[in-house]
């Protein structure tokens, strides 16, 4: 009895010897599989963040913000602009770019502004995706009106992936100083004689504006369409922009060469200020159409943000502002 016992020990202890051999060959084959298959490999990498830099030029009429919609709105510039730019973006979300923008102004070609913008990125979780920005514009010419109103632009925004049809909201915070100048010289006739008049005005005003904005948008993504490294996404966004809007004018004129008999009629007016500050309201309805397609490193961007404003206005309540990039990603 003691020897089946025995035997029947030894037995076990053999078998399961054998099979813990064949288990650990069986891991190892496996192992080694997993490590060379190059699309096993491909569809591990697919969701690992990279670092990479973006070289862009952009064509189009958008002067103001690329990000905050309230501050885009606010222009009303109708001539093409070119905007190359640079951008580095580190796989841990935080970015830089650099931006220029060249455009015609007195029949001259220059670049009259340029904008730097940090930013951090947040797209690895599985709920949510944020962002915060904030964007510096460097002004060549305060008194040129085809620069920026705005020289500190604060952004941030939060979109809720879960969904079909995504919705998300945005917060931007804006401030800057713009200049205007008039000059006038002429000859104008009081009382029957001749009065020459050099006439200078200068204003100096100051912006404050905060915008809330919420949105829902969706992704349409397309792979394979020409070639296996090919894709195209179209993302249309509507938005429902509010905001408050606070400005200070800082006015200086003056009134020269003018006899003394004419001062009845015409008064120096060397200094005066008005501010102003509307409520907090409903400004605008946009929709954004974005379209971007991308075949190696090669990639080019449509885009289209059509702004219709709420407020009573005798001004256009409609802008639109195209812009279409093209650049290389690497």
């Amino acid at each position: 009895m003691q020897k089946i016992i025995a035997l029947s020990f030894f037995t076990f202890l053999f078998f399961s010897k054998t099979f813990a051999q064949k288990d650990s060959t069986d891991k190892y084959i496996m192992d080694s599989l997993l490590q060379n298959d190059e699309l096993l490999k491909l569809i591990n990498d697919i969701d690992k963040p990279t670092s990479y830099v973006r070289i862009n030029i952009g064509i189009g009429n958008n002067l103001y913000s690329e990000k905050n919609k309230a501050i885009e709105s606010l222009q009303n510039n109708k001539q093409l602009i070119f905007s190359p730019s640079v951008g580095y973006y580190h796989k841990s979300g935080f970015g830089i770019s650099f931006t220029g923008y060249l455009l015609s102004e007195n029949n001259k070609t220059n670049f009259y502004q340029y904008t730097l913008s940090p930013s951090f990125n947040y797209t690895k979780g599985k709920v949510v995706d944020a962002s915060l920005s904030y964007t510096h514009y460097f002004v060549k010419d305060i008194y040129s009106s085809n620069t920026s109103p705005v020289q500190n632009d604060f952004y941030g925004s939060l979109l809720y992936k879960k969904p079909w049809l995504k919705p998300g909201i945005s917060l931007g915070y804006s401030t800057g100083k713009s200049y205007e100048i008039i000059k006038i010289d002429t000859t104008v006739t009081i009382q029957n004689r001749p009065v020459h008049i050099k006439y200078t005005d200068t204003a100096k005003i100051q912006l404050t504006s905060f915008s809330a904005a919420a949105s829902v948008e969706h992704e349409f993504d397309f792979y394979k369409l020409f070639s296996s490294k090919d894709g195209l996404s179209f993302t249309p966004q509507l938005s429902l922009i509010s905001g408050i809007n606070k400005y200070d004018v800082n006015h200086k004129s003056t009134l020269t060469n003018f006899n003394t008999f004419t001062k009845n009629k015409l008064k120096r007016i060397r200094h005066f200020q008005t501010s102003g500050k509307n409520k907090y309201e409903l400004q605008s309805i946009g929709l954004d159409l974005d379209l971007n397609y991308s075949i190696g490193i090669f990639y080019m961007e449509p885009e289209l943000y059509i702004d219709y404003y709420l407020p009573k206005t005798n001004d256009n309540r409609f802008i639109q502002i195209f812009n279409f990039n093209i650049g290389i990603t690497f």
